[in-house]
């Protein structure tokens, strides 16, 4: 088959630059063109060419101002084109824009985040999307179930999928010679003896990261070798800076070298510093769809501390891989697990072990393709079936 991705229009793909919807795309690319014919439609970007065929996948990038340039740049790229599937990622606004273009193309809908709202698109043009695909693939449960209370006549149509991970890019701490490196790297930074508590995300409120300030510098007090390690940026592929930023690194100063700040980390080395972490600590303030960070830091092999905000707790087994956290404002809730955590080693190992087991069973790369593949020829099979019946009512009408 002949399909298309369609990335938004804020980072090129591949995700030279960051970005969950980036990261997922090229995460399942290598599975897909194994038996299709791939095309990926992203932003252009100064460091990539605006047209080039790469590991037998075709990439097409456009330039645009605004939202709507780039999806118009998209229509008049399928039109006249024959592509059997088109995925549009995350944009329900724009897909019928798209979907005119491309008549006999098949639809799939990826969602990453809350789209689906009034204030992000208008209630007639979102039933008009639904009405077209032919299922709304989303990132968890709770993305779903947001579609399902407001539009509950498209049920029938959305399919949770959870995303996935890279397992040989982010493998476990314990792999031999992953071990080696691990201390290698602790040393490198004079962290030999040090209990590093990872933190990787961008530098807003929403993410919590001041909450974290503010906790170990109570968690110091009971284990002097604790570091917070914050790995981010305020936005992807550069280190600019506003007042939040400027407030927390203020913050974060007084406490010296119990926390320590990265700046921005190009995707390509973020598994690195996975490795660094004795703890992985998602802090999010937002109804997050489910942050991409908490099967990385499974894959690594790390306990996980995160808060019951949207999606993310689906994908943490309370006392099994990781910890949740329901008082999630308070910094003193993320001093008091985070205490337990260091204080109990052998029961943050074992919640690490589970991690990494649960990443290999349940969230590689392969897996989310094979999912999304499944929900396509399914579809297909469907689609043939009923196009056969129509045919068959069409003859017997005939005579």
């Amino acid at each position: 088959m002949k399909i298309l991705l369609v990335c938004t229009e804020k980072l090129p793909v591949p995700c030279i630059r960051g970005g969950a919807i980036q990261t997922y795309i090229d995460g399942i690319l290598p599975y897909l063109k194994r038996d299709h014919e791939i095309t990926v439609f992203s932003v252009a970007d100064p460091d990539l060419p605006d047209r080039e065929i790469t590991d037998n996948i075709r990439y097409e990038r456009a330039t645009a101002e605004t939202s709507e340039e780039y999806y118009q740049a998209v229509a008049i790229f399928v039109e006249g084109q024959e592509f059997d599937w088109v995925i549009i990622y995350n944009r329900p606004k724009y897909l019928s824009l798209v979907a005119k273009a491309a008549p006999n193309s098949r639809f799939l809908l990826s969602m990453h985040n809350e789209m689906f709202h009034e204030k992000k698109i208008d209630p007639q043009e979102a039933m008009i999307c639904l009405e077209r695909v032919e299922k709304v693939v989303t990132v968890s449960k709770f993305i779903a179930n947001g579609i399902g209370k407001l539009f509950p006549e498209y049920q029938q149509k959305l399919q949770p999928v959870y995303a996935g991970v890279d397992l040989k890019r982010f493998q476990s701490r314990w792999t031999e010679g992953v071990k080696e490196k691990r201390k290698e790297m602790l040393a490198a930074h004079g962290w030999e003896n040090k209990q590093v508590i990872l933190c990787v995300g961008r530098l807003t409120d929403k993410k919590g990261p001041h909450l974290l300030i503010s906790a170990i510098a109570k968690v110091i007090e009971k284990h002097p070798s604790a570091v917070l390690l914050l790995v981010g940026s305020k936005w992807y592929g550069n280190n600019k800076e506003n007042d939040y930023v400027r407030e927390i690194k203020a913050e974060a100063e007084k406490l010296g070298p119990a926390v320590q700040m990265t700046g921005f980390i190009p995707p390509s080395e973020v598994a690195d510093y996975f490795l660094l972490g004795d703890m992985f600590v998602c802090a999010s303030q937002w109804e997050e769809p489910l942050a991409r960070v908490h099967y990385e830091a499974m894959a690594t092999g790390l306990s996980t501390i995160t808060t019951a905000r949207g999606g993310n707790p689906e994908v943490i087994m309370p006392g099994k891989n990781g910890i949740v956290i329901t008082d999630y404002e308070n910094p003193d809730a993320f001093a008091e697990q985070i205490d337990y955590l260091l204080s109990k080693p052998k029961e943050s190992e074992a919640m690490g072990r589970t991690g990494r087991e649960l990443a290999e069973l349940y969230y590689s790369w392969s897996r989310v393709a094979w999912d999304i593949l499944s929900i396509i020829n399914d579809s297909t099979s469907v689609s043939s079936s009923l196009e056969t019946l129509q045919q068959i009512e069409q003859d017997k009408e005939a005579g």
